[in-house]
């Protein structure tokens, strides 16, 4: 009971805090959006603006990442980490709540675009769309957990953005989000990219019925995210508990 209360009221800190600053509403959904219109109607090619559509929505995931997860920085100097750490409760239930709390977000600012893919053509069906809620859902886990664990080891909030950015980035654009396919070490890095199973699975709920060539289908993407997800919140968990191991000592 103590584990879950101590999620959910780091979850619930996450969720009022974010939209008491509607300026990180505004500039993930806004810069998502923005590179949507430009690149869709600057690439000359055929229902470009449709196949680019999840890219843009996973972007909007990946900016709203950034943004809570450097909260993880300023809680850390400001002493409210600290205060929280000494509470009896686990660490790695302090680091769920903090991954869950930017992982609803996150999910949420993906969903914002959702009402644009009418107009190119996407269709809802219930199962096909529970697949993409759950894709957002689960990338927005694994790249909180990533962001985490990155904020936990880095000490400034320019150098967090900076390292964010020089990961994510090239992490979606190598993912299916801008072209399709890839050769050689591209194809084998793309397999690898947790970015590649988010991108398909709002592919696939998007088009459920569009002929996607062999992206992974929903099922491969949903297993790929959690695992991925479990592997960098027992990540973030131990180096929670190593760097309250160094200070006991």
């Amino acid at each position: 009971m103590s584990f879950w209360m101590a999620v959910y009221s780091l979850w619930l800190r996450e969720i009022v805090r974010f939209y008491r600053q509607p300026s990180r509403v505004v500039g993930a959904v806004g810069t998502a959006l923005l590179f949507w219109l430009v690149l869709g109607t600057g690439i000359p090619m055929s229902n470009y603006r449709a196949y680019f559509l999840p890219g843009t929505i996973v972007m909007s995931v990946l900016f709203t990442c950034i943004f809570s997860n450097a909260s993880v920085i300023e809680d850390r100097h400001a002493g409210f980490l600290q205060s929280v750490m000494v509470a009896p409760v686990s660490r790695a239930a302090i680091v769920m709540g903090k991954i869950l709390g930017g992982a609803t977000l996150s999910t949420l600012q993906g969903l914002i675009l959702l009402p644009v893919a009418l107009g190119v053509g996407a269709t809802f069906e219930f199962i096909p769309f529970t697949g993409l809620v759950l894709s957002l859902f689960l990338l927005s886990f694994v790249l909180n957990a990533m962001g985490f664990w990155l904020a936990w080891k880095i000490e400034s909030s320019p150098g967090f953005h900076t390292i964010m950015n020089m990961v994510l980035l090239p992490l979606w654009m190598a993912s299916g989000a801008v072209f399709a396919g890839g050769a050689g070490w591209m194809k084998a890095f793309m397999k690898v990219n947790p970015f590649t199973y988010g991108v398909a699975g709002v592919r696939r709920g998007l088009f459920p019925t569009a002929d996607l060539g062999d992206i992974p289908s929903l099922p491969l993407s949903l297993l790929a995210l959690a695992g991925a997800g479990i592997f960098f919140y027992v990540l973030s968990s131990w180096a929670v508990e190593k760097t309250n191991e160094g200070k006991s000592k």
